[in-house]
C-alpha cells in the first residue's frame, strides 16, 4: 500500500498540516495553528473527525476551539492566579488580567522552528520562550523555554516536550496537554478505560484539595472498566501514574491509546457536554494529561509532597511525552 506524508501550509499560512495518506487517499491528519498557542485540532482518522474543526482561526483563541491546547508552565487552574514558591509570591497576571486557568503558553504566539515530511513521518516543531521583560515574564518570572515537537507517523501522533530552565533561580513547572474530543450521535458509543484507583477531592470551585479519594467510592469514578462515555458526569483528576488511557469507538472498529511517558501523573476527565457547553453547537470531552495535579504549584507549597509540581536547577532541562496511537480491533483493516 502506498503511503505518504506532508507538512502542508493553510489559511495564508496560518495553520500548518500534517498528513498520512494512503494510496492517494486521506488516513491520518490533524492541523496545527503556531500563533495562536501551537493548538491542534481538527484531528481525523480514516475519514472520522475526532476533534471538531473550526474554519476561523481566529477562534482557536478561545477556550471553545476545542483542540489540544499546550498547558505550561502550570497545568490547569491555579487558585485565584497566585501562588508562593520558595518564599516568593507570584501573581500570574497578564495584560493586567489574572491567569488562572491552563498556564501561558496556550494562547501565547510560539515560533516554528523544524517542518519537513520524509517516507516514515511528518514532523513540526515548535518553541515557546518566557523572557525577562515580555508580557509573560510578567505573569511568571523564571526565564524558560518550551520546545514540542509533534511527529505524525502512519497510526499515531506523537508529542514530544522539551523544557529548559533559562533563568538564574530553581524553576516550578507542570505541563499539561488538554484535548478536547467529539462524541459522536447517540446511537455510537465512546467508551473510556482509565487505570486510576484514586482520585483528588475537589472543593466547588473544582480545585483540590489535597486528599484522595477511592474511585469506589462514588458512583461514576471508577473508569477501570470500558464506561459510556455518555453515561459520565465529571471534572475530575484522576491519578494514571504515568498509565495509558483508552478510547474506544467500537462501531468504528479501533480504539485511540492515549500512553505518556512516566512523567505524567495525573489525567482529568472532562464532560463538557452535559456541563453547559452543548451551545458551541459540539457535543465534546476532554481526556487530559498531566504531569502534575491541578493547582499543583499551590498544594505542593502547602506540603502535599507528591503533587507532580516539578523543579528545574537553573540551566535543567526535562522532556516527556504524550502519543496518541490508532490501534484496529479484530475484525478491522490494519
Amino acid at each position: 500500500m502506498e503511503r505518504e506524508f506532508f507538512c502542508q501550509k493553510r489559511e495564508g499560512q496560518r495553520i500548518i498540516r500534517l498528513i498520512c495518506q494512503k494510496n492517494g487517499e486521506e488516513h491520518l491528519g490533524v492541523d496545527v495553528c503556531p500563533a495562536q498557542g501551537f493548538k491542534t485540532f481538527g484531528l481525523r482518522f480514516r475519514g472520522d473527525w475526532l476533534q471538531p474543526y473550526l474554519p476561523r482561526w481566529e477562534s482557536l483563541l478561545s477556550h471553545e476551539s476545542f483542540g489540544n491546547s499546550v498547558l505550561f508552565p502550570t497545568p490547569n487552574r491555579v487558585r485565584n492566579g497566585v501562588f508562593t514558591f520558595r518564599g516568593r509570591r507570584v501573581e500570574m497576571r497578564k495584560r493586567g488580567v489574572p491567569q488562572t486557568q491552563h498556564g501561558l503558553a496556550w494562547n501565547s504566539p510560539w515560533e516554528v522552528l523544524e517542518q519537513r515530511a520524509d517516507a516514515d513521518s511528518a514532523l513540526l516543531r515548535a518553541e515557546f520562550c518566557i523572557r525577562a521583560g515580555d508580557e509573560n515574564y510578567e505573569a511568571f518570572p523564571w526565564e524558560c523555554s518550551l520546545q514540542m515537537a509533534l511527529i505524525l507517523t502512519e497510526n499515531a501522533l506523537e508529542c514530544r516536550y522539551l523544557v529548559t530552565n533559562r533563568d538564574q533561580a530553581p524553576m516550578p513547572f507542570g505541563i499539561g496537554l488538554h484535548p478536547w474530543f467529539l462524541l459522536p450521535e447517540r446511537t455510537e458509543k465512546v467508551r473510556l478505560r482509565l487505570p486510576a484507583e484514586t482520585y483528588f477531592e475537589t472543593t466547588p470551585d473544582l480545585l483540590p484539595t489535597g486528599r484522595r479519594l477511592p474511585v469506589t467510592e462514588v458512583p461514576g469514578h471508577d473508569l477501570r472498566r470500558f464506561t459510556d462515555v455518555a453515561a459520565l458526569d465529571l471534572d475530575t483528576v484522576f491519578e494514571t501514574q504515568g498509565r495509558g488511557v483508552t478510547l474506544r469507538y467500537a462501531d468504528r472498529g479501533y480504539d485511540l491509546v492515549i500512553s505518556v511517558t512516566p512523567d505524567f501523573l495525573d489525567s482529568v476527565v472532562f464532560t463538557a457536554f452535559n456541563r453547559g457547553m452543548e451551545k458551541t453547537g459540539y457535543r465534546a470531552f476532554c481526556v487530559e494529561s498531566q504531569t502534575c495535579c491541578t493547582d499543583a504549584i499551590n498544594l505542593s507549597e502547602g506540603g502535599l509532597a507528591d503533587s507532580g509540581l516539578m523543579v528545574l536547577a537553573p540551566g535543567g532541562t526535562k522532556e516527556g511525552g504524550v502519543v496518541y496511537r490508532f490501534e484496529m480491533k479484530k475484525g478491522g483493516e490494519g
